[in-house]
C-alpha cells in the first residue's frame, strides 16, 4: 500500500468513527438557534478534521474580484522574482444527478432542479502544487474525471467509482478525494477541458512561487500585479497572499465557501431563470424549511436563514445596550438568492442561504472606503460575521456569516 492510499484510509477511517462520536456536537455549535428561534431546520453536520493532515500547499496565491482579466494568469509570470504559476478557473456546474460505485442513484433532484457545484478547473501544472503523496492523484486526472474534496465525498457519501451528472447530459467520473485544503476547499476538481463542457469558463485565481531567498511580502507584490490590470477592470483591486496566510488558496478566500455553507445551513437545489440565470428559483420546501422573516433591533423587518436570526438579534441587542443603537440607519437584504460570475464576492455567496446581511448600504458604496462604526464592525463579528470592508475591493455594507460566534451571554 502507498503513501496516498495509506493516508486516505487512516483519513476514512478517521472521519467515520469521528461522525458518531462528535456529530451532535458540531450540530450545535454550528446551529447558532435557540429557545428564542420560532423554527429551526435540519441540521447538517460538518465532518470533523482530518486526524492525519497533509502538508499545506506551499504556494502564494493571488486574484481579482469577480474573475481574473485575460491573461493576467500568463503575465504574472512575467513579474520579477515568480518562477511558476498555474491558473485555475472556478465556476458554479448544475448537478442533476449522483450515484455511487455500485451506481445506486444517491443524488436524485427532482426536475429541473438541480445542484449549485462549486468547480475548479486546473492545468496539468497545478500538480507541481499539491505536496507528495496527493500530487500523484491530480497528476493522474484526466478529461471526464474528477476529484471530490474530502467534505463532499462526506456530505454526499462518495468516493472513488462514482458518478456525478451535469446539465447538458455532461458525466463526471471520480478517481478519488483530497484534502480540503488541497483543493482550496472547492468541490469538485477537474480538468480545464472538463471545466469547459460543465460551464466553468473564468479564470479566478493564480497560484504560483517565488525565487528561493526572495524577501518578498504580498504588499511588496501587489504594484506589480496592480500593473497587470487592463483599464476596463470592473473591479480593480488585488488580492495576495503568501504562504500560510490562508486556509485554502481560492479566489474569495476571506468569505465562507459554498462547501461549508452547505455544510452549516443546508444544501438547496434551484434552478437558475429563465430570463435573468443569476436569479435563483430555490426549491420552495427549503425555504420554507430554512428561511424565515422577523423583526429584529435596529434593523426592522428582515429575512434571513433561521440559524443567523439570533445571531443577529443579539448583537443588534448588544449595540443597543451599548448605547450604539444609532450605528445602523439603512438595512438591505439578508436573503438574496443570486448567482453571478461577476459578483466580486464570487459566483456564489452566503446571501443565497440568507447568512449575509446590508448593513448601511446607503453610505458604504461598493469600492468606496468604507464609513462604518468600529463598535458595529466589532459587534458583528462577535457573533460570527466577517465584513467586507476589509476586502482589496471594499464593499463596507456587506456582513457576511463566517464562523461560529464568539461571544458568550
Amino acid at each position: 500500500m502507498d503513501d496516498l492510499h495509506r493516508r486516505a484510509l487512516i483519513r476514512g477511517v478517521a472521519t467515520f468513527v469521528g461522525v458518531a462520536v462528535i456529530g451532535s456536537i458540531l450540530v450545535s455549535a454550528l446551529g447558532g438557534g435557540d429557545s428564542e428561534a420560532t423554527s429551526s431546520p435540519t441540521p447538517t453536520t460538518a465532518p470533523p478534521p482530518s486526524s492525519v493532515a497533509p502538508p499545506a500547499p506551499q504556494a502564494w496565491l493571488t486574484w481579482v474580484p469577480g474573475g481574473l482579466p485575460p491573461s493576467y494568469g500568463d503575465l504574472v509570470s512575467t513579474v520579477p522574482d515568480i518562477v511558476a504559476s498555474t491558473t485555475a478557473t472556478a465556476d458554479i456546474a448544475w448537478m442533476t444527478a449522483s450515484l455511487d460505485a455500485d451506481g445506486n442513484g444517491v443524488d436524485e433532484p427532482q426536475a429541473p432542479m438541480m445542484i449549485p457545484m462549486e468547480v475548479t478547473g486546473v492545468d496539468p501544472t497545478f500538480a507541481a502544487f499539491i505536496p507528495e503523496p496527493e500530487r500523484q492523484l491530480v497528476q493522474n486526472l484526466r478529461p471526464g474525471e474528477g476529484i471530490l474534496s474530502e467534505s463532499e465525498a462526506n456530505l454526499r457519501s462518495l468516493g472513488p467509482g462514482s458518478t456525478l451528472l451535469f446539465r447538458g447530459g455532461e458525466q463526471v467520473d471520480v478517481i478519488g478525494t483530497l484534502p480540503d485544503a488541497l483543493m482550496g476547499d472547492y468541490e469538485v476538481l477537474v480538468t480545464r477541458e472538463t471545466a469547459r463542457q460543465l460551464g466553468v469558463t473564468h479564470d479566478r485565481y493564480v497560484l504560483f512561487h517565488v525565487r528561493p531567498g526572495t524577501d518578498l511580502t504580498p504588499t511588496d507584490l501587489v504594484p506589480a500585479f496592480r500593473d497587470l490590470l487592463p483599464a476596463d477592470t470592473p473591479y480593480p483591486a488585488i488580492e495576495v497572499r503568501a504562504p500560510g496566510e490562508t486556509a485554502y488558496l481560492r479566489a474569495n478566500d476571506r468569505a465562507i465557501t459554498p462547501i461549508a455553507l452547505k455544510l452549516k445551513f443546508g444544501e438547496f437545489t434551484a434552478v437558475p431563470g429563465v430570463a435573468d440565470p443569476t436569479q435563483l428559483e430555490i426549491d420552495p420546501t427549503w425555504i420554507n424549511d430554512n428561511i424565515q422573516s422577523a423583526t429584529l433591533p435596529l434593523l426592522g423587518t428582515v429575512t434571513c436563514h433561521t440559524k443567523t436570526l439570533f445571531l443577529l438579534k443579539r448583537a443588534m441587542r448588544a449595540l443597543v445596550e451599548a448605547g450604539a443603537g444609532d450605528e445602523v440607519t439603512d438595512v438591505g437584504a439578508c436573503f438574496d438568492p443570486t448567482a453571478s460570475p461577476d459578483d466580486p464576492s464570487g459566483p456564489l455567496t452566503a446571501a443565497a442561504w440568507g447568512a449575509s446581511i446590508l448593513l448601511n448600504p446607503a453610505g458604504n458604496t461598493p469600492g468606496d472606503a468604507p464609513t462604518q462604526s468600529k463598535d458595529l464592525v466589532h459587534e458583528l463579528y462577535r457573533w460570527g460575521y466577517g465584513w467586507g470592508g476589509n476586502d482589496a475591493y471594499p464593499q463596507g455594507a456587506l456582513f457576511r456569516y463566517r464562523k461560529p460566534p464568539t461571544a458568550q451571554d
